[in-house]
């Protein structure tokens, strides 16, 4: 059996509730009504008894029977102990109960009835019975359940459609997701937000979280429509190249001209080696595969891999300053090893030729600064937010060697430990990164109280 809509059912349940209550609240003002009648006439029927027993008084051995009569909507009648009538008219047939008031029907009438039973001197006890009627109460209560039943309909349609409403509106964000995760799921586009505000409340809160998650998505996709686009880019050069190459060698009949074509070959596999290495690197680190459990002494790993690029700078006429303290820190030290490569091998590559490569480190409160700065061309303020895309490239002529997501691998990196990066520069004055590391990932060995600026 197919469940009802969940819209449907707190609809029910809405109106259930709803009418159960009206019900209750009925039910319990019948009951209070019924109470206050019935102590009203309880009050009536004793106060006439206490008067009655006042007047009443034997005389010569018989019962003085005077204004018994007198009392409005009261009727008297009194019994011998055994029950034979002694004055009045006796309107039902009950046994007697001193102290109690009973209700009781009749073909015609409804009664509430009291007996008591009365102690004279010099005569026998007798029993005094009164009786009020209960048609007005009773029919007033007949009239009030009367148009109850002919409310009741009227009260479960209100409910019912005043719930619809209600819950439909209260639905009305779920509805619009749904709609937009069938438009997603269709393959449309992914600008679209729920955007659900003003009610202040879950629903409001789960749109938001399903608007961020709906525009990280989003820029996820982008990424990674660029990425593909740009991997295409990158790889169709070389594969261009190679596809050249060996269109060129099997045209030639010299050897040299054969060599000299497979080693432009091998050259160009080695560039598109290097672009898949980076974007493997790349993923993992993204994806978070790689463990980062290594004590890594950073001034070690910094000093040992800028003495082997030492050779780099030199065919550049360039020359590195290190300003160094001990310190190290729990991380993934092929990781850290790429980043610091990656940015050593920038400084060298796009700064000024016969210039200085300077890289220190910096205290910062409990935390790190590593500076990492050239004295080259620079880049442009309004490039400086690419500079960590992927592929990006400040070299639009792409005249210099490089797959343009080094800076990519970095970023990727220093945030896998925890830390962030910026890059400062302006045209014609160098560049400098900055990687700032908090101080609850590292352990440093000795501090520099240096208060120098980068």
């Amino acid at each position: 059996m197919k469940r009802l809509p969940i819209k449907v059912r707190v609809t029910l349940w809405y109106a259930a509730l709803l009418v159960a209550i009206c019900l209750l609240l009925f039910a319990l003002l019948m009951a209070a009504a019924d109470y206050t009648a019935r102590a009203y006439h309880q009050e009536k029927l004793e106060d006439a008894a206490e008067r009655i027993l006042e007047e009443l008084a034997p005389e010569d051995g018989r019962l003085e029977l005077d204004d018994m009569d007198d009392m409005p909507n009261v009727y008297a009648t009194l019994f011998e102990e055994d029950g034979q009538l002694i004055y009045g008219y006796a309107r039902v047939q009950l046994p007697f109960e001193d102290g109690a008031m009973r209700n009781v029907k009749t073909a015609t009438h409804n009664w509430y009835v009291l007996d008591t039973l009365i102690s004279l001197r010099n005569h026998e006890d007798v029993w005094l019975r009164l009786y009020t009627s209960a048609d007005a109460s009773f029919n007033a209560m007949r009239s009030v359940l009367r148009s109850m039943f002919l409310f009741f309909p009227a009260l479960a349609g209100i409910a019912l459609f005043g719930g619809y409403l209600l819950t439909a509106r209260a639905f009305l964000p779920v509805k619009r997701m749904t709609e937009l995760a069938g438009s997603i799921a269709g393959g449309e586009d992914l600008s679209r937000r729920i955007g659900v505000t003003g009610s202040r409340d879950e629903l409001q809160a789960l749109s938001g979280v399903l608007d961020a998650m709906l525009e990280r998505l989003e820029r996820s996709f982008n990424r990674e429509r660029q990425f593909t686009s740009d991997v295409a880019h990158d790889l169709r050069t070389p594969l261009t190249a190679v596809a050249t190459q060996c269109e060129y060698a099997l045209s030639q009949e010299s050897p040299e001209e054969k060599d000299e074509a497979l080693h432009k070959i091998l050259q160009k596999n080695s560039e598109m080696n290097a672009l898949v290495g980076q974007l493997l690197t790349l993923a993992r680190v993204e994806s978070g595969q790689m463990a980062r459990d290594d004590m890594c002494r950073l001034d070690e790993m910094i000093e040992r891999i800028a003495r082997d690029m030492e050779p780099l700078a030199a065919e550049r006429q360039m020359r590195m300053e290190l300003e160094l303290f001990p310190c190290q820190m729990m991380g993934n030290r092929a990781l850290l090893a790429r980043a610091f490569i990656n940015l050593i091998d920038n400084a060298i590559r796009y700064g000024r030729e016969g210039g200085i490569v300077r890289i220190a480190m910096v205290k910062e409160g409990d935390g790190l600064v590593l500076c990492f700065e050239d004295d080259g061309c620079g880049i442009a303020q309004e490039d400086l937010p690419k500079v960590f895309e992927r592929f990006w490239r400040a070299d639009r002529s792409r005249t210099t060697s490089g797959t343009g997501i080094g800076l990519s691998i970095v970023k990727s990196v220093v945030q896998a430990h925890g830390g962030t990066i910026e890059a400062q520069s302006e045209s014609g004055q160098g560049t400098r990164m900055l990687l700032h590391f908090p101080g609850e990932k590292l352990q440093l060995a000795c501090l520099s109280d240096t208060k120098e600026k980068i």
